[in-house]
């Protein structure tokens, strides 16, 4: 198994996990268990429990273990409360998951069966959203706004290591002359004459994606991909 397809969590939607898969993995962290959750659309009547991760929903129902569901955030296209019909409560305000993994398409809806407990929308809202908004330390960047007065526009909490003038980007005929900032979350490069020619890589995809390569005193065909 490659690392890529060990790093799933946050970018999948798995049913029936083992209870190995059902664990936090290095680096995941647990902020909210909430008891007394149900599925309403896949579980209707069945209460369970509602972990949310730094990385993925998971939910598990509390009679049947086995019987789960594991949400990536990077598959979620929206999120919204409106009115379910729950075995257990009713007609209730429900929490409204829709997701797409690969090319197919997941709705979710999870009731609290506690009334008058916002706790299931404002844990999981936020959290996708602190997720959303943090993707440039994970996701490979392209043509992005990095460059500002000739620096590096930082993240927060991340420092510049180094900075290297006179690294070449060899992906034209006549390459492109630019500078190298090392940093403790990414790499990113800049053509000296545009700064809007960059790119940005985070450690973890050069990781996940094998590409190594790129770390080299001189990055052959950076850019192939945007052919």
């Amino acid at each position: 198994m490659s690392v890529l397809d060990a790093l799933w969590e946050d970018r999948d939607v798995r049913f029936d996990l083992s209870s190995q898969q059902m664990k936090t993995r290095p680096g995941e962290v647990l902020i909210d268990c909430l008891d007394s959750i149900e599925d309403t659309k896949g579980n209707n009547g069945d209460r369970g429990r509602l972990l949310v991760t730094n990385l993925r929903i998971l939910w598990h129902s509390l009679a049947l273990s086995r019987v789960n569901v594991s949400v990536g955030y990077n598959c979620i296209l929206n999120i919204t409360t409106r009115t379910a019909n729950s075995k257990l409560r009713g007609q209730t305000e429900a929490l409204y998951i829709l997701t797409k993994c690969n090319s197919t398409r997941f709705e979710f809806i999870f009731t609290n069966l506690v009334p008058g407990s916002p706790r299931l929308f404002t844990s999981v809202m936020a959290v996708h959203r602190a997720y959303e908004t943090s993707k440039m330390y994970r996701d490979f960047k392209l043509r992005s706004a990095l460059i500002q007065n000739k620096q590096l526009r930082l993240l927060p909490q991340e420092h510049v290591y180094d900075k290297i003038n006179g690294v070449w980007n060899l992906s034209s005929d006549q390459g492109n002359l630019g500078t190298f900032f090392i940093t403790n979350v990414r790499i990113v490069w800049h053509a000296n004459m545009n700064d809007s020619f960059n790119v940005s890589i985070p450690y973890l995809q050069i990781l996940i994606g094998g590409r190594a390569r790129w770390l080299k005193p001189v990055i052959p065909a950076l850019w192939e991909a945007e052919a």
